[in-house]
């Protein structure tokens, strides 16, 4: 497939250049004197002995040439690029080649009443005429795009109008998967958007390019015309953010849907525009080949495996072949659906799902003593951030305690790594659940430097799109029952990674951990770029919409929640940030606490949480906030038992 694509590519290049618009009409011109004047020597050769008499088949000829020019450039068909020769364009010069003949004739009476002028030529000259401009054509399409049924499309008028917008040779092909797809297109095309900007005036397929970006909203009125709804089509899979945004303020202006071209067949090729979309980065492909040999052939277990980051661990997982999955999760609906979704998986693994509460020592001593995990990927946590201040003794008790529950359980089954999930709430912790997720880190680094057998190490996450209960979905809500959209503040930002680079990371934290191409209690961040203005998130998602923000939803301001931040942080301002082996991934260090303190203090914070004492739970979660400072900082201890 690449090296026909690769040829298709190279063969583009070579014939960009040979058809230029006045070329093409110059060719045209010829192609049409050519024809009449062959036609009208053919004619008379049919008669033994009868030669044209005078200069008629050069006087014809050059009167039916200029004919010919004006005719195809009157109709445009000059200005379609060869190489992406379709059905319409052939209709078109068709039409040429008839008008041209319609029109020639009455001139060319009026000129010589016809005297000496075969009139039976023109049967002859008009499928040479048609045959010497449409198989030059055909031949440039075909050998180019190196697939003849490329070049057969058909049109159904019961399909939405839509404007294509990307570079030719996306939108090319976009247009030759769908043209040559049965049944035809799923959108009328109407006109092309063209970001490269060299190919405005002409036509890709018979569809015609009105210009670059700036030219986008023009094309998107010009395509609805009385349609009911019009579609904007981004050809290109991976484009650029910007672009998309682009195209979300122009969809939201128009009252346009906006949609992504994927490479598929049919339908299946066109998907919406999701929040994903619209990082102000290129989403991160980090590599698989660690994670692949770290977990083929062993026992994986995942807690939070019913959870969106557990899920997609759970898929990525099972693509590697393990010998076995492990799925642990407390919350049965959850863990129904995934098992669920493995009955119907075709790789045939064993696997099983285990209803458990990582927060339960009898329990989870169990589950690893029957099932020996060898790599255990920690998902499970309450993560949001207003329950877990209104419910502080049961963000304690999963995040801090349940986390040293499942690592202990893990390292006396000698397992051979343990990834936890936190989260960037954990820096400079304002709320409970920032503080017990930064207690949670502290414990791994301070465990790991006692036992060097089970590799332990973190990763921080910045907000997951589309995660369960996150702002994404929150929004989307809001926005189909016709708004108010609600935002905290007009200026707070946070940092955003796709679910897909979310359990990537995951597995090649604990790749990097268990090969020893990280130290032992690593904490990994990705590098999220830069920060985004949740205000211009949801902006941007009611224009994706086809919404006009402030015109179509309101945005709400609704101020702060207790334990919120204005502004995240992926890295303390004591923490070295570090590149690591893989690109896109960094690696933070910071000082080790003593396990035997951090234990008396574990012990204080769990009775706290049995006992439901908020003011000491809360006073233990700043004690062992502070124990992660290196010695000369000043200790924050106290912002948060200070709201108890």
């Amino acid at each position: 497939m690449g090296r026909r694509r690769s040829a298709s590519n190279d063969r583009a290049r070579l014939t960009a250049g040979l058809a230029t618009p006045w070329l093409v009409l110059v060719f045209d011109t010829l192609a049409g004197g050519a024809a009449m004047y062959a036609s009208i020597s053919l004619r008379y050769l049919l008669e033994p002995g009868r030669t044209p008499p005078g200069p008629i088949e050069w006087y014809a000829s050059i009167i039916f040439a200029g004919v010919c020019a004006a005719v195809f450039w009157s109709l445009r068909a000059h200005r379609a690029i060869w190489r992406y020769t379709a059905v319409n364009d052939v209709v078109r010069v068709l039409q040429g080649v008839l008008l041209a003949h319609l029109i020639f004739l009455p001139i060319f009476f009026l000129s010589t009443r016809l005297d000496d002028f075969p009139r039976s030529s023109l049967l002859i000259s008009v499928p040479v005429m048609a045959a010497a401009q449409i198989l030059p054509r055909l031949f440039v399409a075909a050998w180019t795009s190196g697939d003849l049924r490329s070049l057969v499309r058909f049109e159904r008028r019961d399909q939405p109008p839509a404007v294509l917008v990307g570079n030719t040779q996306r939108v090319a092909e976009v247009l030759r998967e769908q043209y040559r797809r049965t049944g035809g297109p799923v959108f009328r095309f109407r006109a092309v958007i063209d970001t490269g900007g060299d190919t405005a005036g002409r036509a890709l397929q018979g569809v015609p390019v009105l210009g670059g970006t700036d030219q986008l909203e023009r094309a998107v009125t010009l395509a609805k015309g009385s349609a009911a709804s019009v579609r904007i089509v981004i050809a290109d899979p991976e484009a650029d953010p910007a672009l998309v945004n682009l195209c979300a303020k122009v969809a939201g202006k128009t009252g346009a849907s906006l949609t992504r071209a994927r490479r598929g067949e049919g339908a299946a090729a066109f998907t919406q525009v999701e929040a994903a979309d619209l990082l102000s980065r290129p989403p991160r492909s980090l590599a698989r080949a660690g994670a692949q040999a770290l977990v083929a052939g062993k026992r994986v277990l995942v807690t939070g495996a019913g959870g969106t980051i557990g899920g997609e661990l759970v898929r990525h997982v099972i693509k590697s072949e393990p010998a076995e999955l492990i799925l642990v999760d407390c919350a049965e609906s959850h863990l129904y659906e995934i098992d669920m979704e493995l009955r119907a998986e075709p790789r045939d693994f064993p696997w099983q799902s285990l209803l458990v509460d990582v927060r339960n020592k009898a329990s989870m001593r169990h589950v690893f003593e029957t099932t020996r995990p060898q790599i255990v990927l920690h998902a499970a946590a309450l993560k949001h951030v207003p329950l877990s201040e209104s419910t502080p003794f049961e963000a304690a008790r999963t995040n801090v305690i349940g986390t040293q529950t499942l690592t202990e359980a893990a390292i006396n089954a000698k397992a051979e790594a343990l990834v936890l999930i936190s989260t960037d709430k954990a820096v400079d912790p304002l709320s409970v659940m920032g503080a017990s997720k930064r207690c949670a880190e502290i414990y791994i680094a301070s465990r790991a430097a006692q036992n060097p057998e089970t590799r332990l190490c973190a990763v921080r996450f910045g907000n997951v799109l589309a995660s369960n209960g996150s702002v994404v979905p929150l929004f989307e809500r809001q926005i189909e029952r016709g708004g108010p959209v609600t935002v905290t503040h007009e200026k707070m930002t946070r940092y955003f990674m796709t679910v897909e680079e979310a359990a990537s990371l995951v597995l090649d934290a604990a790749a990097q951990c268990a090969n020893g191409l990280a130290p032992q209690g690593s904490l990994f961040v990705l590098d999220m770029g830069d920060p985004v203005p949740i205000a211009r998130l949801a902006r941007q998602l009611i224009r994706l919409r086809g919404k006009e923000p402030g015109r179509d939803i309101e945005i709400k301001f609704i101020g702060m929640r207790p334990g919120e931040k204005m502004h995240e942080d992926l890295a303390h301002a004591f923490e070295t940030l570090e590149p690591s082996p893989t690109a896109g991934v960094l690696r933070a260090s910071g000082p080790i606490t003593d396990m035997a303190i951090l234990n008396k203090s574990l012990e204080a914070l769990s009775e706290a949480a049995d006992s439901r004492d908020r003011t000491v739970l809360l006073k233990a979660l700043d004690d062992i906030v502070a124990m992660g400072l290196p010695e000369g900082v000043m200790s924050l201890a106290g912002r948060l038992s200070a709201r108890g």
